[in-house]
């Protein structure tokens, strides 16, 4: 039987690891900005440095000096496809950024706490739902977990979140989805 058939609601927990790490390093925050303020912050950082510029190459936006100019001073708007692009060449491009100060961040002072919170069984009935509590666990070693953060490796990342919750003792099945995480970073 499928995660979600009966009702429970929540992410892999991998994906709840992206965006936490994310939140942290203040990739995605799309309820502080509105979108022509994220936009021009997305170019502003895009546009500092040559890797920028091959990052956003990379995600197919291929545009001149002209272009960029007009964007920035509001004469026009790129397409939804082209800020689309923008939003994932920021996001690759602040992760790689991140990576190293992130790691050090989790590391220090003998890792960091996260706090896993069940999946969302509300809507489940009686008869199937299980009582998960929310559980608590100190993370050492985020070097593998920030790293596949980075490269945007949810194969890897799944492994990692595995590596993790296996430790919680026979019911860690319970937490392979969860609602969301809490770190104490």
């Amino acid at each position: 039987m499928g995660f979600g058939r009966l009702g429970a609601r929540g992410v892999p927990g991998a994906v709840a690891l992206t965006i936490t790490l994310d939140e942290i390093a203040q990739v995605t925050h799309p309820y502080r900005s509105p979108p022509p303020e994220r936009l021009r912050r997305n170019l502003l950082y895009l546009t500092r440095s040559r890797t920028g510029y091959t990052y956003m190459h990379d995600c197919g936006i291929r545009m001149d000096r002209r272009m960029i100019t007009a964007w920035l001073a509001e004469e026009c708007l790129p397409a939804a496809d082209q800020q689309r692009r923008l939003e994932d060449a920021f996001r690759l491009l602040r992760r790689r950024n991140m990576t190293s100060s992130m790691t050090r961040r989790l590391d220090a002072d003998g890792g960091t706490r996260v706090e896993i919170y069940p999946v969302d069984q509300s809507a489940v009935e009686g008869k199937h739902r299980r009582n998960p509590r929310w559980r608590h666990k100190n993370i050492y070693r985020w070097a593998p977990i920030v790293t596949a953060w980075s490269c945007s490796d949810l194969h890897e990342l799944t492994r990692a979140w595995h590596d993790v919750i296996t430790d919680l003792d026979s019911d860690w099945r319970m937490y392979e989805y969860v609602d969301h995480l809490g770190f104490w970073a």
